[in-house]
């Protein structure tokens, strides 16, 4: 790095002494006699040039001041539409320059003119730039130019960019990210740079630190082993309260560095939408079961009571999060309206996939009173497996075995009964017919 800025100096000492202020001097009704540089005489029509390596750095302004002599001979006695203009050349993105007001100038008097540069700060440093001083009419111009050499700041850091996620406009309740980028323009390495963004009207903020930053002369010269940068970025998050009103505020953007002696900072506009809370509605939540088995492809339903033990009604809605994985799912009815000192019930309707998984999912229910947050519930699915048909034709053949199994039984018994009452009525036919004894009958004759 030192050999590449001590040939830089040296060209640039070069061209400053092989290099003379180039005059062109065209208009026969006036001449730039003099020209001052910050205070420095930069040229002077009697020869006396003082002005041979004036340094500027990044952000300064170049104070220039032109003396305009006019001769004695203008035709006419004046010469209108007159201008002078100080710019700076070799600005890639678009002019850096000053120019007066249109003035008249007449015979035998001289003008000072001052005007203001200002040197950008994205503009490449360490490098000579040309001055052009000019004054001009609508036909005639005088010029003179001048070699500057521009430096950058020793300790200089700039805020390249701010990104806000999800944008300029967020509800409140809701986080906020924030992403600083930085970019090292100055002469030096700077570590251990400090970032703080913040609300202060809100009373959030969010810290955090980028390790180091290389100039951008050791970036290009890829003096270190690791891949470093002169430009960075770090990630900071911010929660907008719940309590926000709704408003405008300032984002605020504030970075430290070179040991807490250099500080620069910026704001952001930032619109908060506050959420509004519905007065007087007391929510009381109860749901039949937590837990529930259904088979893949069956629907299972959940009923969640909701009592408004308020004054006023409130809306009521149910946002179901984790279901798309394993199931497909509804809620009925989308918005409940419940009155004061009244119920309602939302039935939450969820059907596995028949490719589902089986196995135990879990999913959240949020039951929301407008855009506020109530209760969230973990509800659990268990899904089972689903059972496998039987094919029509082994079910009709095991319908028709049982069939006939059953006829095989009934006739055993109706066999066993009609035996059974036939063995009983011989046995009560026996009884009931009297015993006849034998008898001897004897006829005697008379």
């Amino acid at each position: 790095m030192r050999i590449l800025s001590s040939i830089r100096v040296l060209l640039v000492l070069t061209l400053l002494l092989f290099v003379s202020n180039l005059v062109n001097a065209d208009s026969p009704n006036y001449d730039i006699t003099q020209v001052e540089v910050n205070d420095l005489l930069a040229f002077s029509s009697s020869g006396n040039v003082t002005l041979q390596n004036l340094n500027i750095e990044l952000l300064e302004t170049i104070q220039v001041e032109i003396t305009l002599k006019a001769s004695d001979n203008i035709t006419g006695g004046f010469v209108d539409q007159v201008r002078c203009e100080a710019s700076l050349e070799g600005y890639e993105f678009g002019l850096v320059r000053d120019i007066t007001p249109v003035f008249t100038v007449e015979e035998g008097n001289t003008y000072k003119k001052m005007l203001n540069v200002q040197v950008p700060e994205d503009i490449e440093a360490s490098e000579p730039y040309t001055l052009r001083t000019e004054c001009s009419d609508t036909i005639n111009e005088e010029s003179i130019d001048f070699t500057l050499f521009i430096n950058e700041i020793r300790h200089f850091i700039k805020i390249f960019d701010v990104l806000l996620n999800p944008g300029s406009k967020i509800q409140a309740g809701k986080p906020l990210f924030v992403t600083v980028r930085l970019e090292n323009l100055g002469q030096k390495q700077e570590d251990q740079i400090k970032v703080k963004v913040s609300i202060p009207e809100l009373g959030v903020q969010s810290v955090g630190f980028i390790d180091e930053l290389v100039t951008k002369i050791q970036e290009e010269t890829e003096q270190f082993l690791f891949e470093e940068e002169s430009s960075g970025d770090i990630d900071l998050q911010l929660r907008i309260p719940e309590d926000a009103k709704t408003g405008d505020y300032s984002l605020r953007v504030d970075v430290e560095y070179n040991r807490g002696h250099t500080t620069l900072s910026d704001t952001l506009p930032l619109s908060v939408v506050g959420v509004e809370k519905p007065k007087d509605v007391e929510a009381v939540l109860n749901i039949d079961s937590t837990t529930k088995q259904a088979a893949q492809g069956e629907e299972v339903t959940y009923r969640l009571m909701i009592a408004n033990l308020g004054s006023e009604r409130g809306i009521f809605s149910v946002q179901l999060d984790g279901t798309s994985a394993c199931c497909t799912s509804s809620v009925e009815p989308g918005f409940l309206t419940v009155m004061p000192e009244s119920t309602g019930e939302v039935l939450i309707r969820v059907k596995p996939n028949e490719d589902a998984e089986p196995r135990r999912y879990v999913f959240t229910a949020s039951v929301m009173l407008g855009n506020q947050l109530v209760n969230q519930i973990n509800l659990n699915l268990e899904v089972k497996e689903k059972a496998k048909s039987v094919a029509p034709a082994l079910a009709f053949k095991n319908v028709l075995a049982v069939v006939f199994g059953l006829l095989v039984v009934v006739l055993v018994i109706l066999g066993i009964i009609i035996a059974f009452r036939k063995g009983r009525e011989e046995e009560e036919g026996k009884s009931e017919t009297p015993a006849v004894e034998a008898q001897t009958y004897y006829y005697r004759p008379k």
